[in-house]
């Protein structure tokens, strides 16, 4: 198996002189990274199938933005894509199962309207195509991509209509209605396939209220409500299957409170509160099943939500107070967050960040088969584990040829090194205590898993797995 190593990546950041230097995200830390070519937020980032990240229209320091970069991780440049033919923000962009984006709705020209036309990249050419209209115009509002690898468009700007489009096809058509006006909410697909969709509000008044639109029927459905109203949270599936809101306003304030959807009672329950209200703000889960909030509300705080022990813990805080941020996972673990606005709507960001997800280090180690040791076999057994400084296992091992059969030695340490671990201990041998040294390997899918044995009294063997298996975790 893998087991998890140091997380170090190398970025340049151009300085005012245009200098470039290194930058190294640290674990548990933000650190720049280069900038936007300019100053956008309400805008939207997308994975690509190569792990660069598509940024998309928004709004910048006159109006809207039609202009599109491309963040390459390995070097930490953004460089130029093509320009959606239309500028838009408010809008969303889309992965669809072939890997292009789609990026429907928003608000746009002319005069701020907001508009239903709909554009798809192609990651392979870099250009933006036309595409089919929705059937209304809406920003604001939730774009999910069901199972069946069509695109619900639901909400948005004074509109109960939900909008389906057909890739192959390239048409919307209309499904169903919601029951409730509302924008700024947040949509989430479900593991059984519905979506749900929680909060938001109309002409500033929040909503409480979630509803669930199932595919199968094309219907919406009501289901529990929320604690507290709230829009512009965000909304995360955890790798439970429940679904986590944080934060939020009522339009007047802003909330630290956070919930959890339960999909098989229909249910939300109260789970412990941010450190810091915050709306307009971001969220990423993280491998480790962790969720990072941050920044909104003119703040620059980062969060960690364990979903195991229902906590949050602050984490390192951005470099730059920002709203109106995206934050996007990245392929190594860490989570890139691009652009937003500071400064009570005077400020468009260009700059940029990159957090070191804090590295989850292997505790223990379990392992049972045997080995060829200069034509001799060699069984063993062994369970170790590391917890507050403290190492419990045991290690056993047969050898008939050489004469040593020993079960259970006691384990006293445990280090790992990349795909190695080595631990120490000690056997009675003919009442004596003699101490061991194991080193193992474990090759994951690929390789083979390997244990060396030394004792103390001049015993020793070695050798790559014949038989069982050898886990670092």
């Amino acid at each position: 198996m893998r087991i998890s190593r140091p997380l170090i990546f190398t970025l340049s950041l151009a300085s005012a002189a245009l200098l470039a230097r290194s930058v190294t995200a640290t674990l548990g830390e933000w650190d720049f990274t280069n900038n936007l070519s300019g100053g956008r937020y309400y805008h939207t980032a997308t994975p690509l199938p190569d792990g660069k990240i598509l940024v998309a229209a928004g709004k910048g320091f006159v109006t809207w933005i039609a202009t599109c970069e491309i963040y390459d991780p390995t070097s930490g440049q953004w460089s130029p894509t093509g320009s959606l033919a239309e500028g838009r923000y408010r809008h969303t962009a889309t992965t669809l199962a072939d890997g292009r984006i789609l990026v429907a709705g928003g608000v746009g020209s002319p005069d701020y309207f907001t508009i239903k036309t709909a554009e798809i990249y192609d990651p392979a050419t870099g250009v933006w195509s036309p595409t089919g209209s929705m059937l209304n115009s809406r920003s604001g509002h939730v774009a999910v991509r069901l199972a069946s690898g069509m695109v619900l468009a639901a909400g948005g700007s004074g509109t109960f209509s939900t909008n389906l489009y057909n890739p192959a096809t390239g048409v919307w058509s209309f499904s169903g209605n919601m029951h409730e006006l509302r924008d700024n909410a947040t949509g989430t697909l479900l593991p059984n396939g519905q979506v749900l969709v929680a909060g938001g509000a109309h002409f500033g008044s929040p909503f409480a209220s979630a509803e669930l639109y199932d595919p199968a029927t094309g219907l919406w459905v009501l289901t529990g409500s929320l604690h507290t109203a709230r829009y512009d949270h965000t909304a995360t599936l955890l790798p439970d299957g429940k679904v986590l809101v944080a934060g939020g306003t009522t339009g007047s304030l802003a909330l630290a409170s956070a919930e959890l959807y339960d999909p098989g009672t229909g249910v939300w329950t109260e789970t412990s509160n941010l450190h810091d209200a915050r709306s307009n703000h971001a969220a990423t889960l993280l491998p480790d099943g962790q969720v990072l909030v941050s920044a909104g509300s003119g703040l620059a705080t980062a969060e960690l939500y364990n979903p195991v022990t229902g906590t949050w813990s602050l984490t390192g805080s951005l470099n730059q107070a920002r709203s109106y941020l995206t934050t996007t996972l990245l392929s190594d673990g860490s989570v890139l967050a691009a652009g937003g606005q500071f400064g009570g709507g005077v400020d468009w960001l260009t700059t940029c960040e990159v957090y070191g997800a804090p590295e989850t280090l292997p505790s223990h180690v379990k392992g049972l088969g045997a080995f060829d040791n200069a034509g001799n076999s060699v069984t063993f057994q062994f369970k170790a584990a590391q917890s507050d400084n403290e190492t419990l296992g045991y290690f056993s091992f047969c050898d008939e040829a050489a004469g040593y059969c020993k079960k259970r030695g006691r384990v006293t340490s445990l280090s790992f090194s990349d795909n190695s671990a080595t631990f120490d201990g000690y056997v009675q041998l003919n009442a004596q205590r003699v101490t061991f040294t194991v080193t193992i390997t474990d090759g994951g899918s690929t390789g083979p898993d390997s244990i060396a044995i030394t004792l103390a009294n001049g015993y020793s063997a070695n050798g790559t797995l014949t038989s069982g298996n050898i886990t670092i975790q």
